[in-house]
């Protein structure tokens, strides 16, 4: 069993989805202290944006720079014969083994801000769930998807 783990350009598009989120949590407390000045809502309406204020500083601290770094650490993923085991978590770090006879379909996937980083998402589907390794070169996740494909048609070949 070899583990591989992410490109390591994930961390910067972790940090980048997370700033995209931050300033939609900007936009929306700047509207709401507008609409306080402009509509003369109540004195406590200003504590509450206030406190929004100071979750959004915590969020941005919190999820671009503390928590990408852990999440990379964390996260691996490791081909096996029968199956595909996948870790990941920052706090609760979770195994997934996936059997291999189980998987349905297998998808390469590409978002914006991948094919900007030159990634491919590859997710892995089975009856009861979906499960994804977010990032992966575009040639590995490639190689991935077709070593996975092949592995399923071999296990399928040894049930018959």
């Amino acid at each position: 069993m070899r583990i591989k783990h992410l490109d390591r350009k994930v961390i910067h598009i972790w940090r980048q989805r997370a700033e995209i989120t931050n300033l939609i949590f900007w936009v929306l407390i700047a509207g709401l202290i507008f609409a306080t000045f402009f509509f003369h809502w109540p004195y406590f309406i200003h504590f509450i944006s206030g406190g929004l204020v100071l979750l959004t500083l915590l969020h941005l601290i919190i999820f671009v720079y503390v928590v990408p770094p852990i999440r990379y650490r964390t996260y691996f993923y490791a081909i096996r014969q029968q199956d595909l085991l996948i870790q990941e978590g920052v706090f609760i770090i979770s195994q997934t083994v996936i059997p291999l006879s189980r998987v349905q379909n297998v998808e390469t996937e590409q978002g914006p801000l991948l094919r900007k980083h030159g990634l491919t998402a590859v997710s892995i589907t089975t009856a009861a769930d979906t499960h994804g390794i977010p990032a992966l070169n575009e040639a590995e996740a490639v190689s991935l998807r077709d070593q996975i494909s092949e592995l399923i048609k071999e296990n399928a070949a040894y049930e018959v």
